[in-house]
């Protein structure tokens, strides 16, 4: 059995006390307070991190009547989500969308997703303001589908930024001259507001923040246990270390692990980048050149003895 420990901490202080709402999307008639409607028929279904809503693809999306970022002339926006391998049915998914429907000129944020064939997906963060517009998207920095992934949004004096899992991947300039988004507005969960884009997958927490965040204020997600189990037990005892890693990667064997065991690294897409065997019980660990990996997530997957266990880290130089 999957073994998971998942922590979603908002981060207040006693010196931050910047309004933010937290919402768990966990049923199809209120959500944060605030009223839903639903198209298609998304469903409510158990997972691994509690209750969450599945998104088919085709025609369910969840309207909540609130614009959380109101008038705020800075933010940020944080999605805990469950994405498909739904190439090529949803390449583009448009899962978050905040806009007053009504707004002439259809200011918005938006938080996107891109699917590639290799099953893999990149992130597109969206804002139209009234005097500009920009897109935050690279096609190279790809991360693995199937899982829960963390994204985040910010936007500060003129600088929109995205990132994938606590780690910044684009930034760029956008200006707005009088409101980034009025104080009305709703925001749509698994489609574009106009019903299209359609998201494959789960959502499990949107926050939203009138402040722009740094990263250790995001909501800190610790999946612990296998990620790919496979029906197997979790390896124990292995650690892996520096994470983030910049050329030098090591992984460590307890000393109550196997001594036998097979280590791999993937790409996101399931492509094989390294692969040793460690048959020597004298050896506790091993050091793996990183050095020509380029920025972006991996998996690690440590084997011993027909158990298994598939770790991400970040490669960042």
């Amino acid at each position: 059995m999957t073994a998971f420990i998942f922590l979603l901490l908002p981060f207040m202080s006693a010196q931050d006390t910047a309004y933010y709402e937290l919402w768990d999307i966990d049923n199809l008639e209120n959500i944060g307070g605030h009223s839903v409607e639903f198209l298609g028929n998304p469903e409510v279904v158990n997972t691994e991190l509690g209750a969450a809503v599945e998104f088919d693809g085709d025609g369910d999306r969840l309207l909540v009547d609130a614009n959380p970022i109101g008038e705020s002339k800075e933010f940020t926006v944080e999605v805990i989500f469950w994405p498909k391998a739904s190439y090529p049915a949803n390449t583009e998914p448009r899962f978050i969308h905040i806009q007053d429907p009504d707004d002439p000129q259809s200011k918005r944020v938006m938080i996107e997703l891109r699917l590639n064939e290799s099953g893999a997906c990149y992130l597109d963060g969206f804002m139209l303001t009234d005097i500009g517009n920009l897109a935050l998207i690279d096609e190279t920095l790809t991360h693995p589908t199937e899982t829960w992934l963390h994204a985040a949004i910010t936007y500060k004096e003129g600088v929109f930024k995205t990132y994938m899992e606590g780690m910044e991947e684009l930034s760029g300039n956008v200006a707005f001259q009088n409101t980034i988004l009025g104080s009305d507005g709703k925001t749509s969960i698994g489609s574009r507001m106009d019903a299209r884009n359609w998201f494959n997958g789960r959502i499990k927490t949107l926050k939203v923040t009138r402040k722009a965040l740094a990263p250790e204020e995001f909501l800190k997600v610790s999946i612990a246990g296998d990620l790919e189990s496979d029906g197997r037990e979790p390896v124990r005892g292995f650690s892996l270390y520096p994470v983030p890693v910049d050329d030098l990667l090591t992984v460590s064997r307890g000393v109550s692990t196997p001594a036998n065991w097979h280590v791999k690294i993937m790409d996101p897409a399931g492509k094989n980048l390294f692969s040793k065997q460690v048959n020597h019980s004298a050896q506790s660990g091993i050091t793996i050149n990183t050095s020509e990996f380029q920025p972006g997530l991996y998996l690690v997957q440590l084997m011993s003895e027909g158990i298994s266990e598939t770790r991400r880290i970040y490669v960042q130089h």
